[in-house]
């Protein structure tokens, strides 16, 4: 498993394409970590289809979260649903970059810490 710096990570989703590679890699250290069956290739295709995605990204951080919590690590404040809920209602206003840039931020500090 790669371990990333937290900020190497908000500066990768900011760039595009780099970001559907750390979605990506995600996805793959995820896979590992929980020794799950699905295809990470596939989950980031379905990361990128419109509406599919939002399912897709919130199931990402709803298993990292799980995947901290099964380790006895505390997860996202609030909890990855509210606080992908919070940050796709921001998102409508230019203030949800920044819930959207701790959400980024938060994976990769529990991606580092599983």
């Amino acid at each position: 498993m790669e371990r990333r710096s937290p900020i190497v990570a908000v500066i990768m989703s900011v760039i595009p394409f780099v970001n559907i590679y750390l979605i990506y890699k995600w996805w793959e250290e995820l896979k590992q970590i929980t020794k799950a069956t699905y295809d990470p290739i596939i989950q980031v295709v379905l990361c990128l289809i419109p509406i599919v995605n939002l399912y897709f990204i919130w199931k990402l951080l709803n298993d990292v979260e799980m995947a901290a919590k099964s380790k006895g690590m505390e997860g996202y404040p609030m909890g990855a649903t509210v606080l992908y809920i919070v940050t796709l209602v921001l998102s409508f206003f230019v203030i949800g970059i920044i819930p959207a840039l701790y959400m980024v931020w938060r994976t990769q500090e529990l991606m580092n810490k599983l």
